[in-house]
């Protein structure tokens, strides 16, 4: 059995909504996902894991490392909340996005837009809901126009990301160039 089918089955089913590895895809399925090997990673959300000290992730998080690989699997039939979306490590159930802030994740993943999700720190030393943090991000395709769009917006002095202190700038900073 391979992994996908493995996961599948572990998860009753639901389909598995962020891109697997690539060479666990079938021929059908890389050509059908060609453009993610040419395409945009989008920041879109980060978070701790909600649950985790109810899961798998006290049992492997000593095995987790930055920039590891996450899959999101939407739960449509939870009890406790209809948008909820479950995050797995290699198969591990680790808990969930949070509640109230998965609704728009939710619904990119209900209408078929690919997210990848990553480690971006673990904290073992730290209490359960605060030892797994992580990030999504959209994946865009790579087109002529949507790079020049790209390039053009990077190059403007008033772009969001440079107005942001993590990335050198000064949140407070009035826009400048409008």
């Amino acid at each position: 059995m391979d992994r996908i089918t493995f996961l599948k089955r572990l998860m009753g089913g639901t389909a598995l909504l962020t891109l697997p590895p690539w060479t666990l895809l079938s021929a059908k399925e890389q050509d059908r996902l060609a453009w993610t090997k040419d395409s945009h990673s989008v920041f879109v959300f980060d978070s701790f894991v909600r649950g985790f000290q109810y899961h798998d992730g006290a049992k492997v998080i000593h095995r987790m490392k930055a920039q590891d690989p996450l899959d999101l699997v939407r739960e449509h039939g939870n009890e406790h909340d209809s948008n909820a979306v479950a995050v797995y490590w290699e198969g591990h159930k680790l808990g969930y996005l949070p509640m109230g802030e998965n609704i728009s994740l939710a619904a990119m993943l209900d209408h078929g837009l690919l997210l990848e999700a990553e480690v971006a720190y673990t904290a073992p030393e730290l209490p359960p809901w605060e030892q797994c943090f992580f990030s999504v991000y959209l994946l865009l395709p790579s087109t002529p126009s949507f790079d020049a769009y790209l390039d053009e917006y990077m190059a403007r002095p008033d772009a969001g990301y440079k107005l942001r202190p993590e990335y050198g700038g000064e949140e407070d900073a009035p826009p400048t160039g409008i």
